[in-house]
């Protein structure tokens, strides 16, 4: 049988069983002994080891065997869970993250057997079995015949009166009613295809009144190793066991004639019988229809689907052309649409329908941002051990949505960022305690979304960066002079961070190193058409402050003239226009600023930045005194942009420029127009 084609849904849920174990181990080493935790531990474990070896990762299988046996013997009592024991778990966890790492790129787990690994689980297990090497005591009679029928589960399974009368009408034609529990082995697989087996088998020599656990739940594997059934066949006893005992990784199946229990005498007085029944007839419409619905209604089941994310770029795309299209209508349209109200009412309808197409496209692109930051509690707890430190992680906001292409870039960036964080921002136990600070570093990482934006937030609150420690730095590398560091602001030096190949670690670790490869984390972020910037205060902290856009393909955006060209300006950085006089223009450091409401911004001549011939003026005309300027915000800086004129408001879609087109850094790409002109989009971030 070909299995390559589940190859992709393994590498899913196997990705999703991952998570979901280093989040329980997570919980477990925190509360050893929540049961409910170790429970889910077993089951995401046996999923594995089924899912494994119905793939032929045989590797991969025996690991995940050998954990969940661990697992067994910690559910029955006979394993505590320590701080050993956890560190064997997650080093098994590993073991299997390298196994899938390999089939990702090679479709095969590799030939590495982690001997090691499975010896740490093995040792576990022998001490188990080195605590139980005493004989067990005689079983009496009496005790035996207990676990018996223990083993006859069905005795505990209520009847209801209908199913006591299909067995009584049964046994009065002639017919057997059997009561069996069916054990499953332990180290079968796929347990719940052995049961559709056995289903098969009995279904075949009579009739299955009820089954517990039901159908359904066996069908979806909700079971552990065992299932009971009563079954009304005209079979003897022997056929029916040995059709349950022919299907293979069968234990063993406890069977016997049932014996119907009797009907309970009714006491209750007559009188109070009717009382009741007049009662019950009393009995709101209302609250019989509630009855009803609920009687009625349906399981919740899961309605979602998995779909490539490329079948969702072409999606997108197709929706993107739309608007392009949809712009050009209403662009040829525009004389005709002003005369003609249907033909206005129709272009209005379309732009409605086209804008709701997008939002309805963009919520399926929209990924949690947990996807990405479930996978940081490991690794910081990893990094106490390493470096140790202790220190905590508290995050916030994990359910900020973000398209999916944005969510695939952005986990490396925050990684490094909280690394970082872990290395060189907290300080040691030793010299957090002598200061006075608590000996447990914390870490946050906090995400919202502001507008058009998401902004993700990673502090510390650790030593903070030594401004003058960046500025000796700085000096020594050449990469700025003892004047310029005098004159340069706390901002200025921060920025400094970002510069490649500038570190102020003394010694570079494998684990990070302040600076070192944060010119590449904040290139991966403007590469994604957002910004990033640094807040610190020495003695007390640092936070990085990385904002970026919900989507890169569909934006709002404000359509400028700069001397006869047009050019586009997302609309989500935008605080407010303004016309201004040049006598308002004053100059500060030979920069000229203005002066707005209190606060002193920058002016940028976007002329000028884009190298464009600035448009003549009519001396007599008053109005071309006045100029326009568009006031842009990035984080809490701002700038005034000088523009010809406001052409309006319009959803565009962002074309990328290739790699062979060499563009300036503040150019973030392009967009056709409805009449097919090509405009630029400009990055006000770069600006400010």
């Amino acid at each position: 049988m070909d299995l390559s084609q589940y190859l992709e849904i393994f590498i899913d849920e196997t990705k999703e069983h991952l998570q979901n174990l280093n989040e329980q181990v997570l919980i477990l080493e925190a509360e050893p002994e929540n049961i409910d935790t170790v429970n889910e531990i077993f089951r995401a474990a046996h999923s594995l080891k089924g899912m494994a070896g119905t793939m032929g990762f045989k590797r991969m299988q025996r690991l995940t065997h050998d954990m969940e046996n661990v697992f067994s013997e910690v559910r029955n009592g006979k394993l505590n869970v320590d701080a050993d024991m956890v560190d064997i778990v997650f080093k098994c966890l590993d073991a299997i993250e390298g196994y899938l790492n390999s089939i990702i790129e090679t479709s095969d787990e590799g030939t590495e057997d982690n001997e090691d690994v499975i010896a740490l689980l093995n040792d576990a297990l022998n001490g188990v079995s080195a605590a139980e090497k005493e004989k067990p005591e005689p079983v009496k009679k009496e005790e035996a015949a207990d676990a018996s029928a223990d083993r006859r589960k069905y005795l505990q399974i209520p009847i209801a009166d209908f199913e006591k009368n299909a067995m009584q009408e049964a046994k009065t034609n002639g017919m057997h009613v059997y009561a069996t529990t069916v054990y499953i082995q332990e180290s079968c697989l796929l347990k719940a295809a052995r049961a559709f087996l056995v289903f098969k088998g009995l279904e075949s020599k009579g009739e299955i009144i009820k089954s517990v656990p039901s159908v359904q739940d066996i069908e979806d594997e909700k079971f552990d190793l065992d299932f009971s059934m009563f079954i009304i066949s005209d079979k003897s006893l022997e056929e029916i066991k040995k059709t349950i005992e022919n299907v293979s990784e069968i234990e063993e199946a406890v069977i016997e004639e049932f014996e119907i229990p009797e009907e309970v005498q009714d006491t209750t007085p007559k009188q109070e019988v009717k009382e009741d029944v007049k009662e019950e007839h009393n009995e709101t419409k209302e609250e019989k229809a509630k009855t009803k619905a609920k009687a009625n209604a349906k399981p919740v089941v899961n309605r979602s689907v998995r779909v490539d994310i490329e079948k969702l770029d072409d999606l997108m795309n197709l929706v993107s052309e739309l608007i392009i299209a949809k712009n050009g209508l209403v662009s040829v349209t525009g004389t005709v649409a002003s005369t003609n109200q249907s033909v206005n009412e129709q272009i209005e309808y379309l732009e409605r329908i086209t804008t709701n197409l997008h939002e309805s496209v963009m919520k399926v692109r929209m990924v949690p941002i947990e996807s990405v930051v479930n996978r940081f509690p490991r690794m910081i707890r990893d990094l106490s051990k390493k470096l140790n430190k202790e220190m905590e992680l508290i995050m916030t906001g994990e359910d900020t949505e973000l398209d999916r292409t944005v969510i695939d870039e952005i986990g490396d960036p925050l990684m490094h960022m909280l690394r970082n964080a872990a290395d060189h921002g907290l300080e040691s136990t030793i010299d957090r305690l002598k200061i006075g600070k608590p000996k447990v570093g914390t870490i946050r990482l906090d995400a919202y979304q502001d507008g058009n934006n998401v902004t993700i937030e990673v502090s510390d609150d650790g030593g903070g960066v030594d401004v003058e420690k960046i500025k000796r730095k700085a000096i020594e590398k050449g990469m700025i002079s003892e004047d310029q560091a005098e004159y340069m602001s706390d901002k200025e030096a921060v920025d400094l961070l970002f510069m490649p190949a500038f570190s102020t670690a003394e010694q570079i670790s494998d684990v990070s190193g302040r600076g070192v490869g944060l010119d590449v984390v904040k290139n991966k972020i403007e590469g994604l058409g957002g910004d990033v910037e640094v807040v610190t205060k020495l003695g007390e902290g640092t936070t990085f402050i990385v904002r970026l856009p919900l989507t890169l393909a569909i934006i709002q955006a404000l359509m400028v003239d700069i001397s006869g060209e047009k050019y586009a300006l997302p609309l989500n950085s935008i605080v407010t226009l303004e016309e201004i006089l040049p006598s308002d223009i004053k100059y500060v450091h030979t920069k000229e600023v203005i002066n707005l409401r209190g606060d002193v911004i920058p002016i940028v001549r976007l002329n000028e930045v884009l190298d464009i011939e600035p448009k003549e003026r009519d001396e007599d005309d008053e109005e071309d005194d006045c100029m326009v300027v568009v006031i842009v915000k990035k984080g809490d800086r701002q700038a005034g942009l000088v523009i010809d004129k406001i052409l309006g408001q319009q959803e565009i879609v962002i074309k990328p420029l290739g790699k062979f087109i060499r563009v300036p850094k503040m150019i973030s790409g392009a967009t056709i127009l409805g009449n097919g002109e090509v405009a630029l989009i400009i990055d006000s971030n770069t600006l400010v």
